[in-house]
């Protein structure tokens, strides 16, 4: 069933634009990102180790980036579809073991810009996501272990976009993400009891956006 969502997400999208899109502008994003993530499940199990001897620093934000595709339906409603790398890792000083809970983040976003009369827009958002793990464990002396799972989350933000030039803007945003993979498998077995790789947090970003000429 997860196999449709992504289908889906992008189905989503086109109906939310196609009854605006020969009057609409498109345009592209480009973005860095600041992350927090829940984590409880991983960090326990750190918290763990580290009692045992281990050195691991908590698996509990990172930096990042990503791009995406907009196209403004008017002048205050906007949809966007983005891709979204996360880069979290764990090592352990002592040992040397390495966990990657890398994830690609596929989301789309309907966003209401207040009026202005200005440059500056600001506005709100909400959208769904589809959250895909592509993580490894490595251990000296044993085979690398995938770590994979998948879920579908929500968000929400507080946005800004600022005009410089036609057809060139710097974006903002802030706000919180759901999305918690209540599965993660390893090697495509899942655990026992379930483990949690929980990437529910506070998201902020700032980024450039461009437009194509409109007539």
């Amino acid at each position: 069933m997860r196999k449709l969502i992504v289908p889906s997400v992008l189905a989503v999208a086109l109906a939310l634009t196609s009854s605006a899109a020969s009057a609409a502008t498109w345009g592209g994003e480009v973005f860095g990102a600041f992350n927090t993530h829940a984590m409880e499940n991983v960090n326990d199990q750190i918290d763990l180790a580290n009692q045992g001897g281990a050195d691991i620093n908590n698996v509990e934000n990172g930096w990042g980036g990503g791009l995406g595709l907009r196209m403004w339906a008017t002048p205050n409603w906007m949809f966007s579809a983005g891709w979204e790398p996360l880069w979290l890792n764990a090592e352990d000083e002592v040992s040397g073991d390495k966990t990657s809970l890398n994830a690609n983040a596929f989301t789309v976003t309907g966003s209401y810009f207040f009026p202005t009369a200005g440059n500056a827009k600001y506005g709100i958002g909400a959208g769904i996501g589809y959250y895909s793990m592509n993580g490894d464990a490595e251990s000296t002396g044993s085979p690398t272990v995938d770590v994979t799972g998948s879920t579908v989350g929500f968000h929400f933000m507080g946005l800004a976009e600022w005009t410089v030039s036609p057809g060139f803007a710097i974006t903002g945003g802030a706000g919180y993400r759901i999305a918690n993979v209540a599965d993660t498998q390893f090697d495509d077995q899942s655990a026992s009891p379930e483990f949690e790789t929980d990437y529910s947090g506070f998201m902020a970003r700032a980024g450039l956006a461009f437009y194509m000429p409109t007539k």
